[in-house]
């Protein structure tokens, strides 16, 4: 036995010494290699560049190292996990688009797992189970195809105007109505009845533990995959915490929609796969994928739009001559907007393009991961390397945007048309094979909410009791989205027309 034990000792031994031996010529094989890597700061000692990256605003100081290193490609290691981060368009488009086939994949998201998503399209890694996804997904989401959803987006956009016009206390959950409701019917044929709802508060909960999660691949557990075995009191693992913490939020969203579309029996995308699936078995389709492909539309479609509208109202709020200037070409119309009108109205594409440019709300984007290595402008990428898209450094590159933090929708006109010229904003719905697929439903969402919101309500500050403004500066959460946190606005009525007009049509509607 003693033999045995000693034996075991010796060869666990053995074991520890050659991995560590590997290691060591790993890392001097990775140093022979440095060279030829894009530039970064340095990193800590076993830990790599940990902590050197902030957990909040991460994005803001890529582009402080970016401009630090004068490069827009940077380069980052922790624990054998490589990332890059791409702060141009150029660089962008050159690897996401052009070389798109090589970045397609996606790392894998580890903390995501632990919070217990089901496959969607979002996290999947490029293989067949994505491509599955993305051909039963696309489809219903083209240009051509989401015309079917105007009228429901049109008359969910006067009751989310009805809504601020009733309770301006409570004007953010009329704005989460009206996301929810929209997405909520094509994926599940479910209504929402009320400001109650609770599917609202399913939708809250989901978006609240997907906004506050940080940036994606980006906790120790996705640097680190074994460390997800720790114990989640451990002090640096926070995110863990987190994950588990809310791991019921996800399972909600992802489960009880899907039983209640069961029952329900309402034309929807759960009810079309599902009669798919029941008539040709086997459908490689499974029902757990259905149910995620379902919550896929759902988290995904109310929660951007959510806070885009959010961040609109904002704006709107912070630039009164905007405003009265959307409102202006709005009231050209002499009726409430519909979707004919809202090609003809170029301000209010202006107004939502320099919405996105401000703030683009997934400022790094959604990370895509190398197949294989490449080479850029004479830098390594090594196979595997997680990807991500700084577009928020885009969007604020004072080379492209005079005056980047000013919110003027009139720089992307002509010199001649009293603009900059400067280029509309690109990558907010991402780059390449994993461009957002429900982009042209979202921009049709906010477009005509957008419309009818200038057309009858009057945005300004919050009054106190002694009838004075109250003007505040906004307070935003970085951690994952780029949010901004609860404030208070006045919604008023624009004229006692507009407001019949808006009555009338909702109670047609």
């Amino acid at each position: 036995m003693t033999f045995i034990c000693a034996f075991t000792s010796f060869d666990s031994l053995l074991v520890a010494v050659f991995g560590l031996f590997a290691w060591y010529a790993l890392r001097l094989l990775q140093r022979k290699r440095t060279g030829l890597l894009p530039p970064g700061p340095p990193g800590e000692f076993l830990l790599g560049h940990y902590r050197t990256v902030p957990v909040d605003a991460a994005f803001k100081k890529y582009a402080e190292w970016g401009k630090q290193y004068n490069s827009d490609i940077l380069f980052f290691e922790t624990f054998g996990t490589k990332w890059i981060v791409l702060n141009s368009l150029k660089a962008a488009t050159e690897l996401l688009d052009k070389r798109g086939s090589n970045y397609a994949d996606r790392p894998r998201f580890v903390m995501f797992e632990e919070m217990g998503w089901s496959p969607t399209l979002t996290w999947l890694r490029w293989g067949p189970k994505y491509h599955l996804h993305r051909k039963v997904l696309q489809p219903p989401f083209t240009k051509s195809k989401v015309c079917q959803y105007r009228e429901h987006q049109r008359e969910q956009a006067l009751i989310l105007c009805q809504g601020l016009l009733n309770d301006p206390t409570d004007w953010m959950n009329a704005v989460r109505r009206f996301s929810v409701s929209i997405v909520l019917k094509i994926a599940y044929g479910l209504e929402v009845d009320s400001p109650q709802s609770p599917w609202m508060e399913l939708a809250k909960e989901s978006g609240e533990a997907i906004g506050k999660s940080g940036a994606p691949a980006s906790s120790i557990m996705d640097r680190f995959p074994p460390t997800r075995y720790l114990p989640s009191w451990l002090p640096f693992m926070e995110r863990l915490r987190f994950a588990r913490t809310w791991r019921h939020a996800i399972q909600n969203i992802t489960h009880l929609p899907f039983q209640a579309a069961l029952e329900v029996k309402t034309p929807s995308f759960v009810q079309s796969r599902i009669a798919i699936h029941n008539s040709n078995p086997p459908d490689p389709f499974t029902m757990e994928d259905i149910k995620g492909a379902a919550a896929t539309i759902l988290i995904a479609g109310s929660d951007t739009t959510s806070a885009a509208l959010n961040l609109l109202v904002l704006y709107l709020l912070l630039n009164p001559e905007v405003q009265k200037k959307a409102q202006g070409e709005v009231d050209s119309l002499g009726s409430l907007p519909t979707f004919d009108d809202i090609h003809r109205l170029n301000y209010l594409h202006l107004v939502l393009n320099e919405t996105y440019r401000m703030c683009p709300l997934s400022p790094l984007g959604i990370p895509h991961a190398s197949l294989k290595d490449d080479i850029y402008e004479a830098k390594l990428i090594p196979k595997g390397t997680i990807v991500y898209p700084n577009v928020w450094a885009m969007f604020h590159d004072e080379t492209i945007y005079k005056e980047p933090e000013r919110f003027w929708p009139e720089r992307y006109l002509s010199e001649e048309e009293g603009g900059n010229g400067e280029p509309l904003p690109v990558g907010m719905f991402g780059f390449g094979r994993r461009i957002c697929i429900g982009r042209n439903l979202a921009e049709n969402s906010l477009l005509i909410a957008l419309a009818i919101m200038l057309a009858t309500v009057e945005i300004g500050w919050p009054k106190g009791k002694d009838g004075k403004e109250k003007r505040f500066e906004p307070e935003w959460s970085f951690r994952g989205q780029a949010i901004v946190l609860p404030f208070r606005a006045s919604f008023i009525s624009r004229s006692a027309k507009s407001r019949e007009m808006l009555e009338i049509e909702v109670a047609q509607s």
